[in-house]
């Protein structure tokens, strides 16, 4: 877990109450991040990130694909549950193909079930 330990040693030579606030700046950022909330190309709240919203070809083990919203191809899906909705899990995933700015390409062992991914590129 990151601290303000290295806010306080690059800091030293500032005045006090610049250092005091930088600290505290710090501090209040390291407290608040979050990922936000599942929702369909949800942004993420402090990430370079955002959630999708899916569900699985209607044939298991069929590809299919989902638009991930993003400006890039994403490195890195991380499925979600969204512990607001009574029946959310979470889906086994395998990815068929890289990413590329459009789409992600997936299939599973599971048909026609509902997923949420949290997606950073």
């Amino acid at each position: 877990m990151a601290t303000s330990t290295i806010v306080e040693s690059q800091t030293g030579g500032l005045e006090s109450g610049l250092r005091r606030a930088l600290k505290a700046i710090f501090d209040y950022v390291l407290k608040n991040l979050r990922f936000g909330r599942p929702g369909a190309t949800e942004p993420s709240e402090n990430f370079q990130a955002n959630f999708v919203e899916g569900t699985t070809h209607s044939v298991a083990g069929t590809e299919f694909t989902v638009v991930h919203g993003r400006e890039s191809a994403p490195y890195l899906a991380i499925p979600v549950l969204d512990l607001q909705t009574v029946g959310s899990r979470v889906v086994p995933l395998e990815v068929t193909k890289a990413a590329d700015a459009r789409r992600l390409y997936l299939k599973s062992t599971i048909a026609s079930a509902a997923f949420t991914l949290y997606v950073e590129g």
